[in-house]
């Protein structure tokens, strides 16, 4: 074989020229920058809260919410559920169909301090109180339409749907400790023995 390309077996000859390939596999892929100064996920939130209080932030049937009342809905229940005891690193259980109540209530739940356990209505009752017993969170935010199918525990409950506190509670950010190295919320998964296990997830 000779030194011509054209004599080059084809597995050897060149994708593309060198420079076309330093700019495929690593100028685009230079994105590094400098990230914000904004440890936990409620934070990023009210950032965005910040730079665009009118923009619509969540939208479900009928009911639409800026970023503006979804901030005083969720700061609401969070000054309630540290009135509860929840703060930094409380497990709380979040018992709520897909809807606006569900959103507010995590957000409530991460500006309060807390990390949020996913209790899905859809569940089976005994994987219901099995998560509650497992994570003993003291707390279980859940509506009005769920509240009596819960399972039976020994925890407070926070109605979000009905609950007068949450009304009367002030709209301002409340104070929050939580850093990124705190749980953000705990899922269960399938377990090696059959019996779910709760994972962690940080900010």
């Amino acid at each position: 074989a000779g030194d011509d390309a054209g004599d080059m077996p084809l597995v050897d000859m060149p994708v593309m020229p060198d420079a076309e390939l330093a700019l495929v596999t690593q100028g685009w892929n230079d994105t590094a920058a400098p990230l914000p100064d904004i440890a936990c996920l409620h934070q990023m939130i009210e950032a965005q809260v910040d730079a665009t209080p009118d923009a619509p932030a969540l939208v479900f049937e009928g009911t639409r919410l800026s970023y503006a009342e979804l901030d005083a809905a969720a700061n609401r229940a969070a000054h309630v559920l540290q009135g509860m005891g929840v703060g930094q690193g409380t497990l709380v259980g979040l018992n709520c169909a897909r809807s606006p109540d569900m959103v507010i209530a995590a957000l409530g739940i991460l500006k309060a301090g807390g990390a949020y356990v996913p209790l899905d209505p859809a569940f089976p009752a005994d994987r219901i109180a099995l998560y509650i017993e497992d994570s003993a969170c003291p707390v279980i935010v859940t509506q009005a339409a769920l509240a009596p199918d819960l399972p039976v525990h020994a925890a407070q409950v926070l109605v979000i749907d009905t609950d007068p506190r949450i009304a009367d509670a002030p709209a301002t950010r409340p104070d929050c400790a939580a850093t990124a190295a705190d749980m953000a919320y705990m899922i269960y998964t399938s377990g090696s023995t059959g019996r779910p296990k709760g994972v962690m997830v940080e900010h």
